[in-house]
């Protein structure tokens, strides 16, 4: 079966334009954010090969919204989420409920979005590795 990429990126180009909407509303964007990762966990055996990146892009995401990371430039995030609500449609160029083919699609689009913020999630990762840490020396040293 071949992808019909131009049909897939025309949907996707809406699901920015509707994030960058959402993305003013933070109860809309957590709730966006929430069921994206509610259908993930659900269908988390078809999403193998992109689960940790899915993951990542969950956790900035949240992260964004909750406004505990916001260093990452806005057309990032309106990727990310853009992703997010192409993923949560269930009807977009492969209908989700198409046995073995239906996340096809969404796999192309959340790998694409990677890709463009790639650079953006590497320092993400830095910053949340750092909270880790800072969070785990506090609680070493209040132990004692």
């Amino acid at each position: 079966m071949k992808l019909n990429r131009e049909k897939i990126l025309g949907f996707f180009k809406k699901s920015e334009s509707r994030a960058s909407v959402i993305l003013n509303d933070k109860t809309k964007a957590g709730n966006t954010i929430k069921d994206a990762l509610g259908k993930a966990v659900t269908n988390k055996g078809d999403l193998e090969g992109v689960w940790s990146k899915l993951v990542l892009l969950f956790a900035v995401s949240k992260d964004y919204v909750n406004g505990d990371y916001t260093e990452i430039p806005k057309r990032s995030i309106i990727a990310i989420l853009g992703g997010l609500i192409y993923f949560l449609s269930p009807v977009d160029v492969i209908p989700d409920f198409v046995p073995v083919l239906g996340f096809i699609d969404d796999i192309y689009i959340l790998n694409l979005v990677y890709r463009q913020v790639v650079k953006d999630l590497e320092k993400y990762k830095i910053w949340k590795d750092a909270q880790v840490k800072f969070i785990g020396d506090i609680n070493g040293s209040t132990a004692t």
